[in-house]
């Protein structure tokens, strides 16, 4: 797709149909690369609270052992294993 735009005191327009097929609403951050003489924009992909603090929390629990440690620790006597 190209698209000519003019700027104006710093800014582009970038226009419904360049944000439609970025994925890109009001409201969402934007991420722009300069390379050499040409740009990339990206859509930043964010993560909500509650995800990051699963991923803490996950991280957490790998660094205390990994799997075999685990059951390593785990009494199997009282379910017959």
């Amino acid at each position: 797709m190209l698209v000519k735009r003019r700027v104006h005191a710093g800014q582009v327009y970038l226009g419904k149909e360049v944000l439609e097929a970025l994925g890109i609403k009001d409201g969402d951050e934007v991420e722009i690369e300069v390379r050499g003489d040409s740009i990339v924009i990206r859509l930043v992909k964010t993560v909500d609270r509650d995800t990051l603090d699963l991923i803490k929390m996950l991280k957490e629990v790998k660094a205390l052992g990994d799997r075999e440690d685990y059951f390593e620790e785990y009494d199997y006597g009282d379910i017959g294993g």
